[in-house]
């Protein structure tokens, strides 16, 4: 049976080595991300490194194993993004903001105006997607503070949001809904992710949340409290291992309530494809697929996941 854990550090060789030092050698990085701390108006500024660890059972007879055979070619080109990410902390590091200077009066002065209560914005409706031939590849945002929002079962979105911030060299990561997770900010509701954003845009970073919805028996309720994040995307994540019946139920209830906020579904991030014999069953969804197992598809079609 597999575990996962969370390790943190200087950097991600330090991570590596403290997975085998703790786990043994059936440690490996499934997922890893740069946290900025950006302090006050850019004191106190500091960075440092979070990953996921999974821990698979090891014979007691199984000789070490060096540390680079840890991980397989997907993660390790993704710790490379990371450790190319790493080597900016050395850099000179801008100039803090003053706050006496014109454009931190400004960003406080937006940032109160977009506290004020507000209703969510109304976005259009859905509209019936073209052939399969047609649809583009939905691609994920980036943008010094957007806010893109990752809905899934249980803890599903939690890995797919640290993949699409290490993809984008380093994302704030945070966590809504029926999801925590250690080491990341929770968002309450439409206050907080506007001062998650107000942040982002002092830090130059993209907003990733990854939104629980619990079971699917919980995903109508979660439509307002989706809607008052007033997301620029919304991902729905799915695993292809689940039977495609079930999974097809709570998409669909997702989208009618989501549809009566008048919130769109912008693409759909898919796990566990590599781990099914029959993964192009998210092909009954309709949704343009953007993410397979933790990295941006290519091929411009609803579920072309092979």
């Amino acid at each position: 049976m597999q575990k996962r854990y969370k390790l943190s550090g200087a950097s991600l060789e330090a991570i590596r080595e403290k997975a085998v030092q703790q786990y043994g050698p059936g440690a490996r990085i499934v997922a890893a991300e740069k946290v900025t701390n950006p302090g006050i108006v850019g004191l106190f500024a500091a960075a440092r490194f979070e990953a996921t660890v999974e821990v698979a059972d090891v014979p007691d007879a199984a000789p070490p194993w060096p540390v680079h055979e840890l991980h397989g070619p997907a993660i390790a080109a993704l710790l490379e993004r990371a450790d190319a990410a790493e080597l900016e902390l050395h850099k000179a590091a801008p100039a803090p903001v003053s706050t006496a200077s014109p454009d931190f009066a400004g960003l406080l002065e937006q940032l109160g105006k977009e506290l004020q209560p507000a209703a969510p914005p109304r976005l259009p409706a859905p509209v019936p997607l073209p052939p399969s031939s047609a649809v583009r590849v939905p691609q994920a945002m980036t943008g010094d503070g957007n806010l893109i929002v990752l809905l899934g079962l249980g803890d599903d979105a939690l890995g797919p949001a640290l993949e699409m911030s290490i993809a984008a060299g380093g994302s704030d990561v945070r966590t809504a809904g029926d999801l925590s997770a250690f080491g990341h900010r929770h968002l309450q509701g439409r206050q907080s992710a506007t001062a998650a954003r107000a942040q982002a845009v002092l830090t130059g970073q993209t907003v990733v949340v990854a939104f629980g919805l619990g079971r699917p028996r919980d995903v109508p309720p979660k439509a307002a409290h989706i809607a008052s994040l007033a997301a620029d995307q919304l991902w729905i994540v799915v695993d292809a291992r689940r039977k495609p019946e079930d999974t097809k139920a709570w998409v669909q209830a997702l989208q009618d309530v989501l549809a009566g906020e008048s919130a769109a579904v912008s693409g759909l991030v898919v796990i566990g494809a590599s781990e099914t014999a029959s993964p192009e069953t998210v092909d009954m969804l309709g949704i343009p697929v953007g993410w397979v197992d933790g990295t941006p598809a290519t091929a411009p079609a609803l579920g072309k996941v092979h």
